[in-house]
């Protein structure tokens, strides 16, 4: 069963928590000069314990997958607790139906991830690895960043992603959108994401959780509307070659931060997912533990790789 947050008005916060730039210097801040975009469609946490400490429930939100592709690898996952830190490891291997968009077969592959339990707001916010694992979905599947192997955006290349946002490599099956359409299996059907409740997604690799930005734009949830990313377009030029140069975070632009969340109004920290760069994440709100990602890919507040 997906595990959702029950839709409500938001309440204004008065944070006093900032966030830092995660690009070239020209468009860089401290962590002191762009604030923290506060919520006014949101969701609460009434019955789904997020970020709080609590292990064991963050574990349990993690799925129970079954196969569902006979032809490949059965899908592999585990969440354990060891202390304040929770244990993810899969093989990557999705438990919706595989939708070949590369020449790549579907193929088993060791993810591991290590999540703090109760995370911590990095004194400057980190940038997001060009290449490789930054968070895992519900689902086991590892989540990557906007761009690929050339550093365009994973957009500028036609029909290289499902309806689902995924997509084989050679180096293992992984997720670069939250995708979802109707009659197709995702990792959430349409008629979840439509359903009136916003949906986690996964867990980015600082221990913030990634929900789905089709969101309810009232208490009564009279109307569903897609949350915008505060990042622009604006050099056509490079979205082949260097997404990231190509856009630029205009600040108040759309309704997330620089890294693509915002503070909901019970608190919580949250990342959500948008149709437009970058996806998923554009930084890192949290401090990311060196050993978070097996192999590396927590970027710290130094250049992208």
């Amino acid at each position: 069963m997906p595990v959702r947050l029950k839709p409500t008005l938001a309440v204004a916060l008065i944070a006093t928590l900032a966030l830092a730039g995660c690009t070239a210097a020209d468009t860089t801040e401290t962590a002191t000069d762009s604030a923290v975009v506060e919520s006014d469609t949101t969701t609460t946490t009434t019955d789904f314990a997020a970020s709080n400490g609590d292990c064991e429930a963050m574990a349990a939100t993690f799925r129970d997958v079954e196969s569902a592709n006979p032809d490949s690898p059965d899908p592999e996952l585990t969440a354990t607790c060891d202390g304040d830190v929770l244990s993810v490891t899969s093989n990557a291997i999705p438990d919706y139906l595989y939708i070949a968009t590369t020449p790549e077969e579907l193929q088993a592959s060791t993810v591991a991830l290590k999540l703090a339990v109760s995370p911590t707001v990095a004194d400057v916010p980190g940038e997001v690895p060009a290449l490789g694992t930054i968070g895992i979905a519900v689902n086991g599947v590892p989540i990557y960043g906007p761009t690929e192997n050339t550093g365009g955006d994973v957009l500028s290349l036609r029909g290289a992603l499902s309806e689902c946002g995924s997509h084989s490599s050679p180096v293992e099956f992984h997720l670069h959108l939250f995708g979802w359409d109707d009659d197709v299996d995702c990792l959430y059907s349409a008629e979840e994401v439509e359903s009136g409740d916003s949906i986690l997604v996964g867990w980015s690799a600082d221990g913030y959780p990634i929900m789905s930005g089709y969101v309810c734009a009232d208490e009564e949830c009279t109307e569903m509307v897609q949350l915008e990313s505060s990042w622009q377009l604006t050099d056509d030029s490079l979205f082949a070659s260097d997404t990231w140069s190509a856009h630029t975070y205009v600040e108040g632009s759309g309704d997330l931060d620089q890294c693509n969340g915002r503070v909901d109004a019970d608190g919580q920290y949250r990342y959500y997912t948008t149709t437009t760069f970058p996806y998923f994440m554009g930084c890192y709100y949290g401090e990311v533990s060196d050993d978070a990602i097996a192999g590396g890919g927590g970027a710290g507040p130094g250049g992208r790789p």
